[in-house]
Parts: structure tokens; C-alpha cells; sequence
């Protein structure tokens, strides 16, 4: 086991009795897919197995803090968006009392990380998986992906914070893929390029698709600044 390993072993005296772990949620949208980043994980035993990116809060480190660092750690760039859920109740093996995990959940762009090819070789400990196929995740986690999930299908509906998943530049059929895969449902796409246009947020670009099959589509980009869009404006995007 590595050191590290060791300092965040639960049985590590240097912890009290009820511990504090952050689950992190991290969403990225790839091939019109919503995956999930699922982290190798090893138990006392040795046992290894998939689970959500999660630490234990060490000292002098915030609860924030600890989100960040393992955003950072697993995805190794500094732009996503980070949002609290909510603190969790659970009994682990190793412990004879109830502790806590808080979750979080992430967003970010899937052309800021590295490619799936990429990943395997510099990080063979994680891995991008579609929200459809994961399945042997243990009972907390999934209590944690169920509500992160739930959350993410209510926002979307009610904020731009979708747009955290997709390019810079982008085609309203993107945006729409984005939305049918998240809410599970086949939107008007008629309907919804006049609601999403009406609310101002995006603006059309100069640019289009190159060499595709297909009519080149037109690229569209926020119309305003990400920190006023996700922190001030509401939308009304229920279908």
C-alpha cells in the first residue's frame, strides 16, 4: 500500500472515531453519452474495486478544499464546475460508528482532459463510464450517484450550469443531445431552439462545422460571462 494509501487508511489513529469523506460526482459528456469517472480503489484487505473519486478530510483542510484537491488530482486541470449536494449517514466496515461523507458533483469539459488513450497510459486507476453501464458500485456510492443524478436532471431544467459539459463553441443539435441524454426524453428540437434562443443566453458565431457528411451547422458560444450565467441567472427549460 502506498503511503498515501496509509495516511487515508480509516484505521489510521491520526483519525477520529466518526470520519468525514468527500464523494465527488465527476460528469462529462462525450459521444452525446453522460459518463461518470470512476476511480480504482483498495480496500484494507487488498481487495480493489470501481468506485467514485473520494477522500478523507485530513487536517487544517477544508471541506471545499478537499472537493478541489480531488478534482484536481484525478482530472488535473483547474476549470470545472463544483457544486455541494449533501452530507450522507453510512456504516463502513471498519467502523463501529455511523460516519459522514459529503458529496459533491463536477462538471467539466470532456476536450480539456485527456483523451480516453491518454488516460489509460498516464492514470490506469480511472476510468470514463456512461451513467447506463456502471453497475457493482457499493451501496453508498450508489445512494450518492442516484442523487447527484437528480439533482443534475432538476438544474439543468432550471439553470445553464449544462453548458459546464460542453465546448466553448458548439451547435444547438449538441446542446440538445446534452439534454435528451441527461433528462432521458426526446425533446421538440423546434421548440427548444426557439426557448433557448429567446433566453438570450447564446449567441451565434461567424464560424460552422468543417468536413461533416452533413449541412455544416452553425456554432454558437455563451453570450455571458460563465461566473453571472451560473451564479445569477435562472431559466425556465422544462420540457
Amino acid at each position: 500500500m502506498k503511503n498515501e494509501e496509509m495516511q487515508n487508511c480509516p484505521n489510521n489513529p491520526a483519525y477520529s472515531e466518526n470520519k468525514i469523506e468527500i464523494d465527488c460526482v465527476i460528469f462529462n459528456f462525450e459521444d452525446d453519452s453522460l459518463k461518470v469517472m470512476l476511480a480504482k480503489q483498495q480496500d484494507n484487505l487488498g481487495n480493489t474495486s470501481w468506485g467514485l473519486a473520494n477522500d478523507w478530510i485530513k487536517e487544517n483542510e477544508t471541506i471545499s478544499g478537499t472537493a478541489r484537491n480531488i478534482l484536481k488530482r484525478y482530472i488535473e486541470i483547474d476549470d470545472f464546475f463544483l457544486e455541494q449536494l449533501k452530507a450522507f449517514g453510512y456504516r463502513s466496515p471498519e467502523s463501529q460508528h455511523e460516519d459522514i461523507a459529503i458529496a459533491y458533483y463536477a462538471l467539466v469539459k470532456r476536450e480539456k482532459c485527456n483523451t480516453e488513450e491518454e488516460e489509460e497510459k498516464s492514470n490506469p486507476d480511472v476510468m470514463w463510464i456512461g451513467i447506463n453501464e456502471i453497475f457493482d458500485l457499493n451501496a453508498k456510492h450508489k445512494v450518492i450517484l442516484d442523487f447527484s443524478l437528480q439533482e443534475l436532471r432538476k438544474n439543468i431544467c432550471n439553470s445553464a450550469i449544462g453548458f459546464n459539459l460542453l465546448p466553448e463553441k458548439f451547435t444547438l443539435l449538441q446542446v440538445i443531445h446534452l439534454y435528451q441524454e441527461i433528462l432521458g426524453i426526446e425533446v421538440n428540437k423546434s421548440n427548444f431552439r426557439r426557448k433557448i434562443l429567446q433566453t438570450g443566453m447564446i449567441q451565434g458565431l461567424s464560424e460552422k462545422e468543417e468536413a461533416v457528411s452533413h449541412r455544416a451547422a452553425k456554432f454558437y458560444s455563451l453570450s455571458i460571462p460563465k461566473q453571472e450565467m451560473f451564479a445569477n441567472r435562472k431559466f425556465d427549460f422544462h420540457f
